[in-house]
């Protein structure tokens, strides 16, 4: 998504100096929203062309200004087109932040995984099931290898995952693994839901799932016969939550089959 962006340099005329001398700002304005910080510089307002935000005549102070103000503009254009390619949301405070250095540490994809999956675990039994927890373990795992045998990387920015990332990740799991689509696709829903948390917590503004779709293939279960029934009714569980599950499930069955709790 494009959006509008200007560079303006001013003089801050309120905060003029005993020698007469005003300080130097800059303005960058993002879709409407702007920010401003000083150049670290000083320019005597008798010198300074407003239409044309430079400094005029042909000292030496007027050049080194419009030096400085030449490179500052190149710079913050080179900032934002960095932007708009990495993560194509830009606003005003990143293209300074950026430029002035003060950046906030990247997030990666794993890095995310392993906060998210630690919260996951800390609920076993509680809200989340241990097998649940487990294919996010082991989503992460598989991420991993494809990071380190596709791009040798050992970790990724969230804020560099792209639809090509997800598609090639989700073939490497097909075919590296051997694994079946749907337990693919139950994988990459453990995926989505990392890249989603990365969305609710605002470290991407873009939803790079949006445009990939899971595939599922229709497979014939066919029925439970009795001694599977049977099987399942004498599990002990380690959740409670799938004793539960467990025990709905035998109920509903029973009252289709009634027939199977009475002896012969």
């Amino acid at each position: 998504m494009r959006s509008t962006f200007k560079i303006l340099f001013f003089l801050k005329r309120d905060k003029k100096k005993s020698n007469g001398n005003v300080p130097l700002f800059c303005r960058i304005t993002v879709d409407g929203q702007e920010v401003r910080f000083s150049m670290k510089c000083e320019v005597n307002p008798k010198y300074w062309d407003v239409k044309t935000g430079r400094a005029t005549g042909r000292t030496v102070e007027a050049a080194k200004t419009n030096t400085l103000v030449d490179n500052t503009q190149a710079a913050l254009f080179k900032v934002y087109r960095e932007l708009q390619e990495r993560n194509n949301y830009v606003t005003a405070e990143k293209i300074k932040n950026v430029f002035l250095g003060h950046e906030q540490k990247q997030n990666t994809l794993l890095e995310l995984f392993s906060s998210h999956n630690e919260v996951r675990k800390s609920k076993i039994g509680v809200t989340v099931t241990k097998s649940t927890y487990l294919q996010y373990v082991l989503t992460r795992r598989y991420i991993a290898e494809f990071l380190e045998s596709k791009y040798s990387l050992t970790d990724i920015p969230v804020m560099e995952i792209n639809r090509e990332f997800i598609a090639e990740f989700e073939t490497y799991l097909i075919k590296q693994h051997d694994l079946s689509r749907n337990y693919v696709g139950n994988l990459m829903k453990k995926f989505r839901h990392v890249i989603n948390l990365a969305l609710d917590k605002e470290i991407i503004y873009k939803n790079p799932f949006k445009e990939h779709k899971i595939q599922k293939e229709k497979v014939d279960r066919g029925f439970l016969i009795q001694s599977e029934i049977e099987a399942l009714l004498n599990h002990q569980f380690e959740d409670e939550r799938l004793e539960r599950t467990r025990d709905i499930f035998i109920f509903c069955t029973l009252q289709v089959y009634p027939t199977w709790t009475q002896k012969p």
